[in-house]
């Protein structure tokens, strides 16, 4: 109870050389006239002072590893971009892709989810790999994406990009995709490099909405040469077609032949060929032989005013050594509306 009456007795005996103390302030008035500044210029400064002292206060509480995070996380767009410039027809998913924009640094390797598109059948995302060490020309993960925690199929693209990192684009695909919102996690395990492989722990976990699509029963299927292709249906949206066809394959074709694979190409009623690649493929299920299999591919970049599409199937056959042969199919024509 003693301590505040102390202090108060210490202040007040503080000299105070009040003739020298008015002396300042009064030149200090006389020679700084007050400015009238604008309501924009104060709300400004106040602005300014406000981000000044965030700014301070947050430095003392942000870790390093969120320094890390904000010096290092790119421009959401980035790996997308470079991926337009080697195929236009990603121009097409620019506006309605998802920013994602999730970081997970380990071991020196920061991973980037940058953004992603569900068209109701498949999820592709564009990321980043960035790392102070040499990862070779493209490394790659250990564990793959789940959607719904799940996965039927998976492929990759990419490469070095100066300034940026590893680049990639990945499609994902898996039996659950059929609903209007899909779960997507990622837990890589270990980054696979050209000459070493990192083990890390960088995960992720976010959800897409689907693109809004029309479902387009087909079932018509061709044969040729013991090998029949059937397109099952499709699924149209505003900038793409992704179709489910199967392959069955007679058993006595691998009694010369160890592999088929069969493949799309197509035309609209525009006139506009499309490349179909496809996204992944499975074994379909009751099939005769090892070589029955179900595929998912996607027409990219479909003109909005097309109203009908020609699909051309081909498939080639091969042994195990190099020879193979081309099967060209009768056309499937679709209609979009």
């Amino acid at each position: 109870m003693s301590e505040p009456n102390r202090i108060k007795e210490a202040i007040e005996k503080i000299h105070v050389p009040e003739d020298e103390l008015n002396a300042i302030l009064t030149n200090a008035f006389k020679k700084r006239p007050t400015k009238k500044i604008s309501f924009k210029k104060t709300v400004s400064y106040i602005s300014a002072a406000a981000i000044i002292s965030l700014c301070m206060i947050s430095s003392a509480y942000v870790s390093p590893a969120f320094a890390k995070f904000m010096t290092q996380i790119p421009v959401i767009g980035e790996a997308f971009d470079h991926f337009i410039l080697q195929e236009e027809y990603y121009q097409a998913y620019e506006d309605i892709s998802t920013d994602i924009g999730l970081l997970t640094s380990s071991k020196g390797i920061d991973i980037i989810i940058e953004k992603a598109f569900y068209d109701g059948s498949t999820v592709t995302l564009s990321y980043i790999i960035k790392s102070d060490r040499d990862l070779g020309s493209f490394p790659t993960s250990e564990e793959t994406p789940l959607i719904n925690g799940q996965i039927s199929a998976a492929g990759a693209e990419g490469e070095f990009v100066e300034g940026v990192g590893h680049v990639g684009m990945m499609t994902l695909q898996s039996n659950e995709t059929n609903g209007e919102t899909v779960n997507v996690t990622w837990e890589p395990g270990a980054i696979m490099a050209e000459q070493e492989t990192i083990e890390g722990d960088w995960n992720f976990a976010f959800s897409l909405h689907a693109l809004p699509g029309t479902y387009i029963p087909i079932h018509q299927q061709v044969s040729t040469d013991g090998v029949t292709v059937e397109l099952l249906d499709a699924v149209k949206t505003e900038v793409n077609l992704t179709v489910n066809y199967l392959q069955d394959v007679r058993p006595s074709v691998l009694e010369d032949w160890l592999a088929v694979e069969a493949e799309l190409t197509a035309v609209d009623n525009l006139g506009n060929a499309y490349e179909v690649p496809y996204n992944g493929g499975e074994g379909t299920k009751g099939g005769d032989t090892s070589e029955d299999l179900t595929w998912n591919a996607t027409v990219h970049g479909l003109d909005s005013q097309a109203t009908s599409i020609t699909f051309y199937p081909f498939a080639h056959v091969s042994s195990g050594q190099s020879d193979s042969k081309r099967i060209e199919f009768d056309p499937i024509t679709v209609s979009l509306k």
